[in-house]
C-alpha cells in the first residue's frame, strides 16, 4: 500500500539492486558521492527480505534483492514504514543511498534509508528463493564472525593464523592467488590447501563439515569467474545450509567483481577474486607488522620517558635523602662531641671524688686509731674508778664525792 504523504511520479526510474552496485563502482566516485550525500533520493524496486528484527534508532535494517539474480542491498526502513511491507513481496521504494566502510580490507556497504515505499506484488518469489531468504534471515540473526578482528589479534600476538583454502578442482586460481601472496604472508600465515569438485555439491557438502572440525582459524572458497546462472555447487541450497550453519569463519574469493553468486550473502568473508585473497593476507600482515614495529618504538619510547622520569625522581630523592643524611651526620657528630665533653667532665669529677674519698678514708682511718687508743685509755680509767670505788668505800662518804669529782674533771680535760 502506497503511502499517502508521498507521490510517485511517472518520471521515476526504478533501479534494480545490481543497477546501483554497478553504478556506484562504475561511475560514482566517493568524494563525488559525499559531496552530494543526503540529496541523491533513488526509486528502487526488488523483493523484500526480512533482517535481523531488530530497531536501531527508529530503523529495520533489511535487504532488497533483485528480482533476477541474486544481488542485494541493505535498506533502512522506518518502524512506520517497515509495518506496510510483507516478506518476499516485491516492493517499489524511494530513499537516499548512503554508504558505509566496513573495515580496513573490506569493501564499501550500500545501504538505502527508505523514505517511501509501496507493495506491488504479495509473495512474488520462488520457493527456492524463498528459502534463500530464510537462510539470509538465519545468516544475519547468528552471531556475527568477524574474520579481520581474529586474524588480526593471531598476527598481533606474534602466532600463526591457520587457513583451510579450498580450490576448484580443475581451475587455475591457486596461481592467481599465490600471485597475491608476499613473502611475509608465506612465513606468517599458515596455509592448508585442498581441492574439490565445485560441480558435485555433495562433495564440496562433506569437505566443508570435515574442515569445520580441524580447528581452522578461517576457511577460504576460491574459484575463478565464469556463468553466472552455472555456479555448481556453490549454489546448491544443502552446501549453503551448512555455511550458514559453520562454526568457523568463511571468506569467499570467488568470481569476477560483477558477478553477484548468493553464496556471497552468507559468507564472513567476501574478497572479489582469487588473487585479491592472496592481497587481502599480505595486506594484513604487513599492516599488523608495520602496527607491532609503531608499538614497539611506541613501547620503547614509553619505557625511555618512563625510565628517564624515574631516574630524574630518583635523583631528586637521592639529593634529599643526601642532605638529610648530612644533617643527620652532623647531629651525630654535635652529639658525640657534646657526649665526650659530658663524659670527660664526669670522669674529671669522678677523680675529684675518688681524692676526697681517700682523703676521708684516711681521716677515717686515723680516727679509727685514735678511737681504739681512746677505748683502750677508757678501760684504763674505768679500771682505776674501780679500784677508787673500793679505796672510797673504806673511807668517809664525803671524800667520795671529792674523789669523783677530781676523776671527772681529769677525764674532762684528756678529752677536750
Amino acid at each position: 500500500m502506497a503511502n499517502s504523504n508521498v507521490q510517485q511520479t511517472t518520471l521515476a526510474r526504478y533501479y534494480a539492486p545490481s543497477e546501483i552496485l554497478n553504478i556506484y563502482k562504475g561511475k560514482l566516485n566517493a568524494e563525488y558521492y559525499a559531496s552530494r550525500q543526503g540529496q541523491l533520493r533513488i526509486y528502487m524496486q526488488g523483493v523484500f527480505v526480512l533482517g535481523r528484527g531488530q530497531v536501531y534508532q527508529g530503523y529495520y535494517f533489511d535487504w532488497l534483492k533483485d528480482t533476477s539474480s541474486n544481488s542485494y542491498l541493505n535498506i533502512k526502513v522506518p518502524i512506520s514504514l517497515r509495518a506496510q511491507l510483507k516478506a518476499n513481496s516485491l516492493i517499489n521504494v524511494a530513499g537516499i543511498l548512503e554508504y558505509d566502510v566496513q573495515n580496513a580490507y573490506s569493501s564499501i556497504q550500500l545501504i538505502l534509508e527508505v523514505t517511501w515505499a509501496e507493495t506491488v506484488q504479495v509473495n512474488a518469489v520462488s520457493q527456492e528463493d524463498l528459502r534463500r531468504n530464510e537462510l539470509l534471515l538465519q545468516k544475519n540473526r547468528s552471531t556475527h564472525k568477524n574474520v579481520d578482528t581474529l586474524l588480526e589479534s593471531i598476527l598481533y600476538e606474534d602466532k600463526k593464523p591457520v587457513i583451510g583454502i579450498i580450490f576448484a578442482e580443475t581451475a587455475i586460481t591457486e596461481t592467481d592467488f599465490n600471485r597475491g601472496l608476499n613473502a611475509a604472508a608465506r612465513e606468517k600465515i599458515q596455509f592448508d590447501r585442498q581441492r574439490c569438485s565445485f560441480a558435485q555439491p555433495v562433495e564440496l557438502l562433506n569437505m566443508l563439515k570435515q574442515m569445520d572440525t580441524k580447528g581452522f582459524h578461517a576457511i577460504a572458497l576460491v574459484r575463478g569467474g565464469g556463468n553466472e546462472k552455472d555456479w555448481g555447487a556453490l549454489d546448491n541450497l544443502d552446501v549453503l545450509q551448512t555455511i550458514v550453519q559453520m562454526k568457523t569463519p568463511i571468506i569467499s574469493a570467488i568470481g569476477h567483481p560483477d558477478e553477484k553468486a548468493f553464496i556471497k550473502n552468507l559468507v564472513d568473508k567476501v574478497l572479489e577474486v582469487p588473487f585479491a585473497l592472496g592481497s587481502y593476507f599480505s595486506n594484513m600482515v604487513n599492516e599488523v607488522i608495520e602496527q607491532r614495529e609503531k608499538s614497539k618504538a611506541a613501547l620503547v619510547n614509553e619505557v625511555k620517558k618512563q625510565y628517564a622520569e624515574e631516574l630524574s625522581q630518583a635523583r631528586k630523592q637521592n639529593a634529599t635523602l643526601t642532605d638529610q643524611m648530612k644533617a643527620l651526620t652532623k647531629a651525630q657528630e654535635d652529639g658525640q662531641k657534646l657526649h665526650d665533653d659530658q663524659l670527660r667532665t664526669a670522669n674529671d669529677r669522678n677523680k675529684e671524688l675518688q681524692k676526697s674519698l681517700e682523703k676521708i678514708n684516711g681521716s677515717l682511718t686515723d680516727l679509727t686509731k685514735k678511737n681504739a687508743e681512746y677505748s683502750v685509755q677508757v678501760a684504763n680509767y674505768s679500771s682505776r674508778i674501780k679500784d677508787l670505788e673500793k679505796q672510797l668505800d673504806l673511807r668517809p662518804k664525803w671524800s667520795v664525792v671529792i674523789v669523783f669529782s677530781l676523776i671527772a674533771a681529769i677525764i674532762a680535760a684528756f678529752l677536750f
